[in-house]
């Protein structure tokens, strides 16, 4: 039986639905495909005479080409690929120029393209001749259009062949890019003489299965409310990219908005997921680094702007589309002429308005937002929107592809530069004992506990580092059934947030996360919290870890792009020890300089180590010790040093806290502030112990009201037993906040016996209240009954 025959019975089976687990896909009976145009160009641009589709018309397209506000967005072209073909034919459209006419003619006639030769461009390639050769099509003879459609069908059948039997995964790029080109391949060829309307027939059924199928891409995107984990490189410039343009092919060529089906059907997942993008980038304009992402992915410029205006020009919501555009018009400011690549820009012309309303701005959006609730758990505390605020990543959630790091707990801080950074580089993948393998997915090369087993098994060409448990081999689930099915026998589910609150008129934000499942069996429990106060800049982290042997060690880390200084003292080049130091000090330094803004570094982190009251600081760092693993007593360098080089922001040094002596049990406590340079001096940070050893805490001691924050010291964590007392002494008054009480519950709160009213926990076990006293007090806190 030839293959197409094998799919056309696929395609045929009978009345019942019937799951295949092997490759993820739904069959059904007598599912009408969607009515598609009759004329061309429909894919992005509509025929002017069209009434199927929404959208620009050609007509449309070609009135933006004489006005001024376009005109940047036609910039120079080189090279000879599928995607510059796109913008010379979106050319041809605007102007008719016999010349892009000729240029794409020949192109596709001389071309083809495969995943096995060319990559994932293969993947791409497909979708791209097919938008050209629609954009052209009237002006072609018959047999160019035959041969072209040849070219089309035997590029489109490699991206066929992966979605058919390649274990295409439902959150993985590849998947996105195939589908792409498949679906946008048989919107254009519908229509045409056999075999192509057949092939095109193929195409769509199978888009229609993987977009609309149960567990595909509609429900994984809303069970993931529009976040997505494979970082900056592939989830912004890969991924979101090739849905958004698939949605927006449908919604121009036939009968089908599925911008309109996803707000009222799937929880607006699109609206998350551009909010997504604006929550993942920092004040310099520029992403986190979380995940695999090469130095020019990490800019939301090339493509992104073309992602945003698709998304904000399908939304119905008109303020989340404002709110999109505004975004895209900041970024599109600074980046000027490299805002959008010009092979890009076609899309610019076709969806970008300058008209359209950017108010409310991205700015409205929450401080504190918590995006893939229950799946991808990103978090991300702000002080504000300025240039100058401060903003607060955690990751904290579950795992899907190989392009995720083992980093499950790392937070990245921003202040003026990156202060905290995400180590290494996405240097060559799967290479053993290679920059990737050995460091930079690896939990050592992140803001993250280790736990060393030495008798730790890990797969060939992966060194021993502490870290979190390797998953590799996993990208098999065609659907988010299956992969809910199998996440935790594959130890997918390796992280959870057990509290997330945001009260910025009492001024903090807090997350609490288990991340116990990310290590294995060397860790039984392990917990680690964060509480943001974003009007003083204090963070404090706190971890309670449990491992399976005393002999486990353990070690806190941080990584810095610049030098740090340890209670006052610069480090030497290599491993430096500290017994008994407390302090950690780093500046960052440099600047970034976009096309029409620049960014100027200069912000200061300084940590106090609370707990362990006996541990050690250890620095590791400079030449030759960038990406050092001390363990194995081995540096990993990039195989190109292009790969590490600005804005990657690839680290160069850490620090390593570790406790004096082994224990099962270990807690690190930590009060970060943030500032910058010519700023007030930090505040002194006290560790605060209650008498009966049910809380553990930091009492920052400033010139204003002081803060005093208080968590769980039981090994177990909360809900902290009342009643309860501890003192503080600070000569100016205080603010306190405890976590890990008992939801709801009403307490009587007392300060040197004087009854403060009206003291309530929280929902999420959070209790905060003022203090006027001066001087040495104690605060008492007791339950009071129900009645």
């Amino acid at each position: 039986m030839n293959r197409v025959l094998a799919i056309l019975l696929v395609f045929v089976i009978p009345a019942v639905t019937q799951p295949d687990f092997a490759r993820g896909i739904t069959t059904t009976a007598n599912h009408d495909l969607p009515r598609v145009s009759a004329l061309h160009p429909r894919v992005f641009v509509r025929n002017d005479k069209s009434r199927i589709g929404k959208g620009l018309t050609v007509e449309q397209l070609r009135t933006r080409s004489h006005v001024p506000a376009y005109a940047p967005w036609r910039s120079d072209l080189t090279g000879d690929s599928p995607a510059s073909a796109v913008e010379r034919a979106a050319r041809y459209l605007e102007e008719g120029r016999p010349a892009e006419l000729e240029a794409v003619r020949q192109f596709l006639l001389d071309h083809s393209f495969s995943y096995a030769t060319h990559d994932v461009e293969g993947f791409l390639a497909g979708g791209e001749m097919a938008t050209a050769f629609d954009w052209i099509y009237p002006a072609l003879s018959e047999a160019d259009r035959a041969s072209i459609m040849a070219n089309i069908v035997k590029t489109a059948d490699s991206s066929l062949e992966f979605m058919l039997h390649g274990e295409p995964d439902i959150n993985h790029n590849y998947t996105y890019m195939a589908l792409g080109s498949l679906g946008i391949c048989g919107l254009v060829l519908k229509g045409e003489a056999e075999p192509y309307n057949r092939k095109a027939g193929e195409y769509l059924e199978l888009t229609r299965q993987w977009i609309e199928g149960s567990g595909k891409i509609l429900d994984t995107w809303k069970a993931r409310q529009g976040a997505w984990a494979e970082g900056s490189h592939y989830t912004f410039h890969e991924t979101l990219r090739n849905l958004v343009m698939l949605l927006q092919a449908y919604r121009s060529a036939t009968d089908i908005d599925y911008f309109r089906r996803v707000e009222r059907q799937y929880d607006g997942f699109l609206a998350m997921a551009g909010q997504f993008v604006v929550a993942s980038t920092r004040p310099d304009l520029t992403f986190e680094r979380i995940g695999d992402c090469s130095p020019n992915r990490t800019l939301p410029n090339l493509t992104v702007p073309l992602t945003l205006e698709a998304l904000a020009a399908g939304l119905g919501d008109k303020s989340e589309a404002a709110r999109l555009r505004s975004f895209s018009k900041e970024v599109c400011h600074a980046y000027g002429t490299r805002a959008v690549s010009p092979s890009f820009q076609w899309g610019m012309r076709i969806f970008w308005d300058p008209d359209a309303s950017c108010s409310p701005s991205f700015r409205t959006y929450p401080l504190a937002m918590r995006q893939g609730s229950g799946t991808d758990e990103r978090i991300v505390f702000r002080s504000g929107w300025e240039d100058d605020s401060t903003m607060i990543t955690i990751v904290a959630g579950d795992h899907y592809t190989d392009h995720q790091h083992f980093d499950k707990g790392q937070f990245l801080i921003y202040h003026r530069g990156g202060l905290t950074v995400d180590g290494g580089a996405y240097d060559s993948l799967y290479v053993p004992n290679g920059h990737w393998t050995g460091y930079a997915c690896r939990t050592l090369a992140h803001n993250c506990l280790l736990v060393y087993d030495p008798q730790e098994s890990l797969p060939a060409g992966y060194s021993n580092d502490g870290g979190q448990v390797i998953l590799r081999g996993l990208q098999h689930h065609g659907d988010w059934v299956t992969y809910r099915a199998h996440y935790k026998r594959e130890r997918l589910d390796t992280g959870n947030v057990l509290a997330y609150d945001s009260d910025l008129k009492n001024g903090y934000s807090y997350v609490r996360c288990d991340l116990a499942g990310a290590y294995g069996e060397k860790v039984t429990d392990y917990e680690r919290q964060y509480l943001y106060l974003p009007q003083a800049d204090y963070l404090v982290v706190y971890d309670r870890v449990k491992t399976a042997r005393p002999e486990f060690e353990t070690r806190w880390l941080l990584h810095f792009q610049s030098q740090p200084r340890i209670d006052g003292v610069m480090p030497l080049v290599g491993m430096q020890t500290f017994p008994g130091a407390r302090s950690i000090s780093v500046q960052r330094n440099g600047q970034l300089q976009l096309e029409n803004r620049s960014f100027h570094y200069d912000g200061i982190l300084d940590v106090c180590t609370l707990l362990p009251e006996d541990g050690n600081i250890t620095t590791v760092g400079g030449e030759g010790f960038e990406f050092f693993n001390a363990f194995e007593k081995v540096n990993y360098p990039v195989i190109r040093n292009a790969n590490s080089a600005e804005p990657r922001e690839s680290g160069t040094w850490r620090i390593e806290v570790t406790p004096s002596r082994a224990a099962s049990e270990g807690r690190f406590l930590h009060a970060l502030q943030i500032r910058h340079a010519g700023a007030s001096p930090p505040a002194e940070v006290t560790l605060v112990k209650d008498m009966q050893r049910k809380l553990v805490g930091a009492h920052f001691r400033g010139s204003g009201e002081n803060q005093v924050l208080l968590f769980s010291a039981h090994k177990k964590g909360g809900p902290v037993s009342l009643p309860v007392s501890y003192e503080v002494n600070s000569p100016a008054p205080a603010r306190h906040l405890l976590v890990e009480m008992l939801s709801f519950e009403r307490v009587r709160v007392e300060v040197n016996d004087r009854v403060l009213t009206g003291c309530k926990v929280g929902p999420t076990g959070v209790l905060t209240f003022h203090d006027q006293a001066r001087g040495l007090r104690r605060i008492t806190i007791k339950s009071v009954p129900r009645k």
